[in-house]
């Protein structure tokens, strides 16, 4: 942790839910130079986290760890994953997340892969309803929302200021940067646009990055991937330059260009902004060019939010 912020790095970490999680250990972390500390936390009560993570007190002792990250001063970071098991969570979660005081809730969408089932995933109009209940949640919560392995999230947030609400109301636009409760300020990028950074240093690209698109994998062994969900390995950092690998090896450069998607996905007007998770579509298809499974939106001119908020 220490080397990574000398060499001018904003490092953030994810420690497992345990009782290892000592207060003196979040302290040495901080005082190390973590800049943010994020805990995965999939339920708002300890029956349904627990269960999920399949640990007795683990709900107990990610709370715990947000009570010392607080008392140290350190930004927190809560991760979710959304699975048919905490559907039904989304609100009282919501709700847990903002008492927390958290600066991003990370959302997660299932991809079966790992230890992870396709049993356990919800339906693709579930998913739908979700992303429009993110989308409402965004412009009124003091914190920032981020999806991961849903890039349709930002076909959502473009089609829903055209949108109509329950009530009748027209849905007022809002800015696809994140709220926070955090002070913010934005800088200029070398791609276009401005990165928005969050008083803890870490930043928001101003595009969508997806699997090998802005994004890449490194696990314990040095193997590259373009993500932790998509187990296709392009080369190790103990032999070749990750720069070589990212910018040159095939894998990376199929997933950069959109072009070279299949079905709606390789049809759509947003596979550019979108591109649909990747991942997903290996992990179902053993393609990663196909269409996204889970991705309801048909092409062409649909410019109806396709499900609003139940």
């Amino acid at each position: 942790m220490r080397y990574g912020a000398q060499k001018g790095f904003r490092v953030s970490l994810t420690p497992s839910g345990t009782a290892a999680a000592k207060k003196h250990k979040i302290e040495a972390l901080k005082e190390a130079g973590l800049a943010r500390l994020a805990v995965s936390l999939d339920g708002s009560t300890p029956a349904v986290h627990d269960a999920f993570r399949r640990v007795k007190g683990s709900y107990n002792w990610t709370l715990r760890i947000c009570d010392y990250a607080r008392e140290c001063n350190l930004p927190i970071q809560i991760n979710s994953t959304i699975t048919r098991h905490n559907l039904g969570e989304l609100e009282p979660l919501s709700k847990l997340v903002e008492k927390l005081g958290v600066a991003l809730w990370s959302i997660f969408f299932l991809v079966p892969v790992g230890r992870g089932k396709v049993e356990d995933e919800v339906t693709p109009l579930e998913y739908e309803r979700v992303l429009n209940s993110l989308y409402e949640l965004s412009r009124q919560a003091p914190f920032g929302i981020k999806t991961t392995e849903a890039p349709h999230f930002r076909r959502v947030v473009i089609e829903r200021p055209q949108g109509i609400r329950r009530d009748g109301r027209p849905v007022v636009p809002m800015p696809l940067g994140p709220v926070g409760t955090l002070p913010r300020r934005s800088i200029p990028w070398a791609g276009g646009g401005e990165v928005e950074i969050s008083a803890d240093g870490i930043g928001r690209a101003p595009r969508g990055v997806n699997d090998g698109n802005g994004f890449v994998f490194i696990d314990h062994l040095g193997e590259v991937y373009p993500s932790g969900f998509l187990p296709l390995s392009a080369g190790n950092v103990k032999r070749e330059s990750l720069v070589r690998l990212y910018r040159d090896h095939f894998l990376f450069r199929d997933l950069r260009d959109p072009e070279k998607l299949k079905g709606k996905c390789g049809r759509c007007e947003y596979k550019i902004l979108c591109g649909g998770s990747r991942s997903r579509a290996y992990a179902l298809t053993g393609d990663y060019l196909e269409s996204d499974p889970y991705c309801i939106y048909i092409p062409g001119g649909n410019r109806q939010p396709s499900v609003l908020v139940s």
